[in-house]
């Protein structure tokens, strides 16, 4: 018998059913050259349509398996109830046991460097506000207050500004009519000319004391407005440490949770 007469394996097979319908064609024309036969697979996935159907199942499910295998997902493949696939399991769970103990460790030093930046905050805060505390005691009166008795100050000396000005135009007036008049003794003139130097140097002094005021007020309200901002700068800091403690602490007990399930 020749060869053309020999019978072979596959002469013998019944029609062959596909366990696997996709195997009809390669899984990949790819593989990972780390795995055992890679070499091989080149000239299979040339040839793959003159292989036999049931070659085709068994290299497809061969293929599969072998690049679970080599990617880590070996434990798909194993028996649930196995004392391996138990094993696998309680390594896997270790293994997430100590990532978790890992994180909470980092998230308590985390925390525990925020409780430390809060707490001083909080101090400085603090001082800040007993500061306040005192300047206000000292002064009786709240700094709204003071600068509202300044303006106050500075209105009262403008109107008087404004009459002492009324005044001298009064006297200029005398003035300029006693110069049409013989008979205006010249005495009463000095007398008037005295009296309109000394309304205007009062007026200067009014004025260089309203500027002074002004100023001071202008001053006072600065430096309660950079105050101001600064200690709200400060509140908004504490607030939003307040809301990373919680959150890290929700974090940690979500992590305990998971840990003492």
């Amino acid at each position: 018998m020749n060869s053309a007469q020999r019978s072979t394996l596959w002469d013998t097979l019944d029609e062959y059913n596909r366990r696997n319908p996709e195997s009809i064609n390669p899984p990949s024309e790819r593989i990972d050259p780390d795995i055992p036969g890679s070499y091989f697979w080149v000239i299979v996935v040339t040839n793959w349509q003159n292989l036999h159907p049931l070659v085709q199942d068994v290299l497809f499910i061969w293929y599969k398996a072998l690049t679970r295998f080599h990617q880590g997902n070996h434990e798909e493949e194993l028996d649930p109830k196995s004392t391996e696939a138990l094993v696998y399991r309680l390594n896997e769970l270790d293994s997430k046991l100590r990532a978790f103990d890992l994180e909470r460790g980092n998230l308590e030093q985390e925390l525990s460097i925020r409780d430390r930046d809060f707490q001083q905050l909080r101090k400085i805060t603090g001082k800040r506000e007993k500061e306040n505390i005192e300047v206000q005691q000292m002064l009786g009166k709240s700094f709204q207050e003071k600068i509202m008795d300044k303006q106050n100050e500075i209105d009262d000396k403008t109107d008087l500004i404004k009459e002492l000005e009324n005044q001298i135009l009064v006297l200029q007036d005398k003035l300029a009519a006693g110069g049409s008049v013989a008979t205006t003794p010249i005495i009463e003139t000095h007398a008037n000319s005295a009296e309109i130097a000394d309304l205007n140097q009062h007026i200067e002094e009014l004025k260089s004391e309203v500027d002074e005021r002004t100023r001071l007020l202008k001053e006072v309200s600065e430096k309660l407005r950079l105050q101001n901002d600064k200690l709200k700068e400060q509140s908004d800091h504490i607030n939003h440490l307040k809301s990373e403690v919680e959150r890290k602490d929700q974090k940690i007990k979500e992590i305990k949770g998971l840990l003492q399930g």
